[in-house]
């Protein structure tokens, strides 16, 4: 895996970021992770845009096909907050929806009864995702070849 600096080297030779990002403490978000899949390992990913929180609700049959069909994690950023995704369960019928969402701020050790009570990994209601910041998903897409 890249070192943090090498991250943002990257970011900076692709020409998403200027000169001082190096070496800054600047967060990257969702775009800019599909900047480095693509740069670094060659994945591409599609962009899903929503402008509020409250409008990841409505998502639950793109995020439903997106997992049926790749399989892989999202990555969510937006306002301040980053998640990952690893799954949903949602009811086509009523629309009702839930995130399996992962933390990646996590930074202690392996003890899955803290990460499951400290709610690094859980299920979310929409309610997590905050309806007045707008939110960017990285969807990586397997290759065509797997």
């Amino acid at each position: 895996a890249p070192e943090h600096k090498e991250i943002q080297e990257t970011l900076v030779k692709a020409g998403d970021k200027p000169p001082k990002f190096v070496g800054s403490r600047e967060w990257i978000g969702a775009f800019e992770i599909n900047i480095l899949l693509d740069v670094v390992l060659g994945v591409q990913c599609k962009i899903l845009a929503v402008n509020s929180g409250a409008d990841l609700e409505q998502k639950g049959r793109e995020l439903a096909q997106h997992f049926l069909t790749q399989g892989t994690p999202v990555m969510i950023g937006g306002g301040v907050l980053a998640y990952t995704l690893l799954g949903i369960d949602f009811n086509s019928q009523t629309g009702d929806i839930r995130f399996l969402i992962l933390d990646p701020h996590y930074t202690g050790g392996e003890d899955l009864r803290t990460i499951q009570r400290d709610k690094w990994v859980g299920w979310h209601k929409a309610s997590l995702f905050r309806a007045d910041s707008f939110y960017n998903l990285c969807m990586p897409q397997r290759p065509d070849c797997i």
